[in-house]
């Protein structure tokens, strides 16, 4: 089954379509594709690795929790993740272990700033051997 993700247009702000056989894959590869969205990660290598762990209420506040951590592990902690792998526990609590290196402005550059993940059109579809989300993130 592929797995991947794209961007889709949205007034002002990017939109991010992500999809995998499982809705763990899904939530990675939307995780991947925030992190591809901010810097270049053409050469990023998996050197180290970090742990997040989230709850929430509906898979929605764990996707949004997941991509928030993401962004919070990039622009903050200067991490760029490579790799990420998704496991729920329960229905009310996500764990991400996520392999990738430090920021180096000379390797990864700067593609968009976002400034947060939103619940605006987001959707979660999760469906036997085929799950896809959406999410918009403001730029």
């Amino acid at each position: 089954m592929d797995r991947g993700f794209g961007y889709f247009e949205h007034t002002a702000d990017v939109g991010i379509r992500a999809w995998g056989p499982t809705l763990e894959e899904a939530f990675a590869q939307a995780a991947l594709g925030l992190v591809a969205n901010v810097v270049d990660v053409s050469q990023a290598k998996a050197v180290g690795a970090a742990r997040i762990e989230v709850e929430g209420e509906s898979r929605e506040r764990l996707l949004f929790r997941l991509l928030d951590e993401m962004l919070d592990m990039l622009q903050t902690r200067l991490y760029v993740a490579t790799a990420v792998r998704v496991r729920f526990e329960g229905k009310d609590r996500l764990v991400a272990e996520v392999e990738g290196e430090a920021y180096d402005a000379a390797r990864h550059g700067h593609v968009h700033e976002v400034k947060a993940i939103t619940f605006h059109d987001m959707e979660i579809r999760d469906e036997p051997g085929r799950a896809e989300v959406r999410v918009i993130v403001d730029i």
